[in-house]
């Protein structure tokens, strides 16, 4: 869908399902080829600031947000210049709108994988994200949905409430039994028995 999409001939809600894509592949690609993953993380910033008017002020705050982070991801040397983006802007997002699930779930990972940040707090995003996520959520936002699930098991694993992280793997995989990720989670939750 990425790579068929031309975004000029794009009407404001798919650019806004095609955003929502780049920001989750851009994450993929920076792991799989760092040259591919600058200049996709490039255009992903270039389609954020074109749509940015028609973006509610959190979201793109929050997308704003991953685009530090994935700037962080390629150049380390600007620890400084990236965190203040990414924490400047995710904290705006929360100010703006803390009941966005999609900004919860920013929230959630800034806590949960910078250093700085508090597992505590990230599980109580997730927690959050999952439930506003569930009530409501864009046919192309079902995706996020299902990463904020697995980061909170990873969350829930890595404060030791391992027995709650396997019970909500088997609850997603009944929900969605062929989901390869949480099928390889519960294994390795099950492997440390």
């Amino acid at each position: 869908y990425i790579d068929s999409a031309d975004w000029d001939s794009l009407d404001t809600e798919q650019r806004k399902q095609l955003l929502n894509y780049e920001y989750g592949f851009s994450a993929y690609i920076l792991g799989v080829d760092l040259e591919k993953g600058k200049k996709f993380i490039q255009r992903f910033a270039s389609h954020l600031e074109m749509i940015k008017s028609d973006l509610p002020e959190e979201r793109y705050c929050a997308y704003l947000a991953s685009v530090y982070t994935y700037q962080l991801a390629i150049n380390k040397t600007q620890l400084m210049k990236y965190a203040k983006g990414i924490y400047s802007n995710i904290q705006h997002a929360m100010e703006v709108n803390a009941e966005d699930p999609f900004v919860l779930s920013m929230q959630g990972n800034v806590d949960f994988f910078s250093p700085f940040g508090n597992k505590r707090t990230a599980l109580s995003h997730f927690q959050k994200a999952d439930s506003l996520f569930r009530i409501s959520c864009a046919e192309y936002e079902r995706w996020n949905q299902r990463a904020v699930q697995f980061t909170y098991i990873q969350c829930l694993d890595k404060l030791r409430r391992e027995d709650e992280a396997k019970t909500l793997c088997e609850q997603l995989l009944a929900e969605e039994p062929n989901n390869v990720n949480f099928k390889q989670l519960l294994e390795e939750l099950n492997a440390r028995d």
